[in-house]
């Protein structure tokens, strides 16, 4: 298996992301604007981008 390059990786979590925004969102329109969804798995997808920008970041200098 070949290493994603870091990029990649930040092109796969904004993805991931806007994913999970539209299915939110549809839930919502779906389900009212009170339904609540739990963010965890939002949460872990913001950590992995964070994880992989400091990464990058650290590489660069």
């Amino acid at each position: 298996m070949t290493p994603t390059p870091p990029d990649d990786r930040i092109g796969w979590v904004d993805a991931e992301l806007a994913l999970l925004a539209d299915l939110r969102s549809r839930l919502r329109r779906s389900e009212g604007a009170a339904f609540r969804i739990p963010t965890r798995v939002v949460d872990a997808v913001l950590d992995e981008r964070h994880r992989i920008t400091q990464l990058e970041s650290a590489r660069r200098d």
